[in-house]
C-alpha cells in the first residue's frame, strides 16, 4: 500500500512544483485574491525543493517499511496537515480564494493516509 501512496503523491508533488517553476502565475491565480508578478520570484526559487521532495516521496516507494519510512510517513503527514492549516488561514483572513478549501480538503486526506501508513508500519 506504501508503495502506491508514495508514487501518487510524489508525482503531484513534482507536478505542483513544476507548476511553481514554469507557470506560478496559474497557481496563485488559481488560490490567491490578488495577484502581483512580484509573487513569481519567490515561487520559482521554492520550486526546485519541491521538485525534490516529490523525487524523494517517489524514490521511497522501493523502500521496505522500516524506520526511515515510518519517519518520512509522520513526516509527511504533519507536512501536509501544516499545508492545509496555512489554506485555510489564507482563506479564513481572506487572502485566498474558497478554491483553497478544496486544496485543504485533499491535503488532510493526505495527510491521514500517511498518518495511517504510520501507524500501520509500527506493526511490521
Amino acid at each position: 500500500m506504501h508503495r502506491a501512496a508514495f508514487l501518487g503523491v510524489g508525482g503531484f508533488v513534482v507536478f505542483i512544483g513544476l507548476v511553481l517553476l514554469v507557470a506560478p502565475d496559474s497557481y496563485f491565480q488559481l488560490y490567491a485574491t490578488t495577484y502581483v508578478p512580484g509573487m513569481d520570484l519567490p515561487a520559482r526559487r521554492f520550486a526546485p525543493a519541491v521538485v525534490a521532495l516529490g523525487v524523494v516521496l517517489i524514490c521511497a516507494r522501493e523502500l521496505e517499511p522500516g524506520r526511515f519510512l515510518r519517519m518520512l510517513c509522520l513526516t509527511s503527514a504533519v507536512a501536509f496537515i501544516g499545508v492545509a492549516a496555512t489554506g485555510v488561514q489564507a482563506w479564513s483572513a481572506g487572502v485566498a480564494r474558497p478554491t483553497i478549501l478544496g486544496a485543504a480538503a485533499l491535503e488532510i486526506v493526505v495527510a491521514l493516509v500517511f498518518f495511517w501508513l504510520w501507524v500501520r508500519m509500527d506493526k511490521v
